[in-house]
């Protein structure tokens, strides 16, 4: 632990120091998907390396996965986005998330569709484990495909900004749950690699599972990479352009 706190504390300060005085002074929302990459990035590459050493499976291993990735996350990038926006980071999204009751009513119902999500996963799963073939059909697949249709609709419609957070949120969890499911980190990865098997098609022939990595990375890219248009795009010949990854 104080191994990983000092590494921690030295990232933290060449950080500050490459970034010095010219950091500008843009919207926090830019800077939450910058950080978010680089932190994954830097978290696999990590992983990757010791566990080729190491026995990814053990309690051991599952300890201090967990561990790094606090202490880096914790100790690196929530420091370095709260130098990027001048605030702290945690305040920040709340007031974010509660800046206006249309941001609440959308939160709502994403939770549901989550929930939904999640019974739609336990009961196939179960239906599928009493079956003899252990795998749902196409047209479940397709079912959260339709899920993620009806979350980004009312997204594009009525809060770009908000959808943009929470597509960059859902990304660093989707990530995160790979790498515990890829590297068995106990007591989950199990449970997730018997969970996602379960929805595999011939596309996911490898060890990564990155289709629904896929299907939000292509439903986000035209609000991460024109942000400024598509808040604007309200007419015009950009106005289908936030529109683009659901079409």
């Amino acid at each position: 632990l104080i191994v990983l706190g000092g590494l921690s504390f030295v990232l933290n300060q060449l950080i500050k120091r490459s970034l010095n005085a010219t950091v500008g002074k843009g919207d926090p929302v830019d800077y939450l998907l910058l950080v978010t990459l680089v932190a994954l990035v830097l978290l696999g590459t990590i992983f990757s390396a010791l566990f080729f050493f190491m026995d990814s499976s053990t309690w051991t291993s599952s300890l201090f996965f967990y561990l790094m990735t606090a202490v880096l996350g914790l100790g690196i990038f929530v420091p370095w986005l709260q130098y990027l926006i001048k605030r702290h980071p945690l305040f920040w999204l709340v007031e974010f998330l509660i800046q206006s009751k249309t941001r609440l009513y959308l939160l709502a119902f994403w939770a549901f569709l989550f929930l939904l999500a999640c019974g739609v996963v336990f009961q196939n799963s179960k239906k599928s484990m009493e079956s003899k073939k252990p795998q749902v059909s196409t047209i479940t697949r397709k079912y959260f495909h339709f899920l993620a249709v009806v979350v980004y609709i009312p997204g594009v419609m009525y809060d770009r900004h908000l959808l943009y957070v929470a597509a960059v949120v859902c990304l660093a969890v989707l990530v995160l749950l790979e790498y515990v499911r890829y590297f068995r980190i106990k007591p989950f990865g199990q449970t997730l690699r018997t969970l996602l098997t379960l929805f595999l098609d011939e596309r996911d022939s490898g060890p990564l599972i990155l289709s629904h990595i896929c299907l939000l990375l292509g439903m986000s890219l035209p609000v991460w990479l024109f942000p400024r248009l598509c808040a604007t795009s309200l007419s015009g010949p950009s106005t289908l352009l936030p529109y683009c990854g659901i079409l």
